[in-house]
């Protein structure tokens, strides 16, 4: 039911801030691998395109996107990928790549190329994310500025479903994190449905690894585990919940 409802809105939000279906481009990516979107879309792929100055303001949501695509490629390799444009073609591939290189941004494929034009998806922004699928070639999210990670993924999730890639099975029941704000530590309680290996990433704002917090098994049923934030600077951070099939994040403040 909750995935039902997270489609519709998802659907519903889509058709209120987006009028139209993707604009076909065809041009070379900066290794000179031609592209053409709707052929690419018509074969299946997600294509989650992100445009950028490139600027500091740019580099915090293009690591969210980065790192949300990145989430996908083990359980759906070969299906959703990211393409990392410049804003007006007017920064060539070699400071483009060093640019997101810098922030541990490498594996997206990059374009300089003017085709690609951010007006075709309504406001521009620093950076402008879009979410492209299926063979209707529908835009599923769309954000300037700033970029929500759990509206990407639900995005993508439902682009998976439209093109006939079912869902991956949601093993996690329930999740929190308590106390928060936290001092030292802090205990996470999650409630699966059978037996799973996870691992637990502590990330900053900006969706950067800064350390695991626990790898291993956990039980179906309740599990209770505590997390020493204690070597962590003061700060906002996400603690992230990865089974192999979903990913959760969980906002936490740490305040020594």
């Amino acid at each position: 039911m909750k995935k039902e409802i997270l489609s519709v809105i998802l659907i519903v939000i889509s058709m209120i801030a987006i009028s139209q279906s993707a604009t076909n481009f065809t041009c070379n990516d900066c290794k000179d691998n031609t592209h053409d979107l709707f052929t690419e879309l018509d074969a299946g792929k997600i294509i989650v395109l992100c445009w950028v100055m490139p600027c500091g303001s740019c580099a915090g949501p293009t690591i969210t996107t980065y790192n949300v695509v990145e989430s996908y490629q083990t359980n759906y390799p070969n299906t959703v990928y990211m393409y990392l444009c410049d804003d007006y073609a007017n920064t060539n591939c070699t400071s483009l790549t060093s640019w997101a290189n810098g922030y541990n941004v490498t594996d997206p494929t990059f374009f300089s190329n003017a085709a690609i034009k951010m007006e075709d998806y309504g406001s521009p922004g620093m950076p402008k994310i879009v979410v492209l699928a299926g063979p209707d070639h529908v835009v599923l999210y769309s954000a300037v500025n700033s970029v929500n990670a759990n509206l990407l993924q639900g995005a993508i999730d439902t682009a998976l479903s439209s093109i006939g890639i079912p869902e991956r099975e949601n093993n996690l029941e329930s999740i929190s994190i308590s106390p928060n704000p936290v001092n030292e530590i802090s205990v996470l309680t999650c409630n699966l449905k059978k037996d799973t290996y996870a691992k637990i990433e502590i990330r900053n704002l900006e969706g950067r690894l800064s350390g695991t917090l626990f790898s291993g098994s956990l039980s179906q049923g309740e599990n209770s585990l505590a997390l020493n934030l204690s070597s962590y600077r003061p700060g906002v951070y996400f603690i992230r919940f990865d089974d192999g099939n979903r990913t959760k994040n969980l906002k936490v403040e740490i305040a020594h």
